[in-house]
């Protein structure tokens, strides 16, 4: 007999795949170049990216958790490396899918911000609220592997559209993170306060 229960199953691989949407959206692909978009609108993309792109990262590692979230939700994925840049050369890792991947992440979104920003009808069981915090922890994990200050010594996350930051926003708080919000250009920034001046 099987000792993991199907739905414990099922609520593991919608948190990995919630985890895989905010890596992809904090990489600005979607959102139109870091405007808010509508909910599960369609991803504003280079004309110059490759078919199946979901994301570029300029480090190995949060492309390679990409990939290996993907493929734990059933939908493969592959990392692809090249070098950029004329007199200061780069590395880019861009995570490559097929177009059903798109959708797949889309309604992983929806999904995930409905639970974390939705305001429930009923009292949630002690089971829905500890799904509701792997979400809001999968979220952080996804944020921090990608985004960070926009200048050396810069303080704060930055993260290219409003509901990706309400996202974090709402998980800051279900895990008791001191975090405020503030628009800046070309998105949100997201400080998490000292504790003394949160209080």
């Amino acid at each position: 007999m099987d000792i993991v229960s199907s739905g414990e199953r099922y609520r593991a691989s919608t948190v990995a795949a919630f985890e895989a949407a905010v890596l992809v959206r904090c990489t600005g692909v979607c959102g139109g170049g870091g405007r808010a978009r509508a909910l599960g609108g369609t991803r504003a993309r280079s004309p110059y990216a490759p078919s199946g792109m979901l994301a570029e990262f300029n480090r190995s590692v949060a492309a390679e958790r990409l990939a290996e979230l993907l493929g734990s939700a059933g939908h493969e994925a592959s990392v692809h490396r090249y070098t950029a840049g004329t007199r200061h050369r780069y590395e880019i890792f861009r995570v490559l899918a097929d177009e059903r991947t798109l959708l797949f992440l889309d309604r992983a979104w929806a999904q995930g911000y409905g639970e974390l920003c939705g305001a429930p009808a009923e009292a949630r069981s002690t089971r829905q609220v500890r799904h509701s915090r792997q979400l809001a922890e999968a979220a952080w994990r996804g944020v921090l592997m990608v985004s960070g200050p926009a200048r050396s010594g810069s303080p704060g996350l930055r993260v290219p559209d409003l509901d990706t930051a309400t996202v974090l926003m709402r998980a800051g708080r279900m895990m008791r993170l001191p975090v405020r919000m503030s628009t800046r250009p070309g998105g949100q920034l997201l400080l998490v306060m000292p504790a003394e001046a949160a209080a």
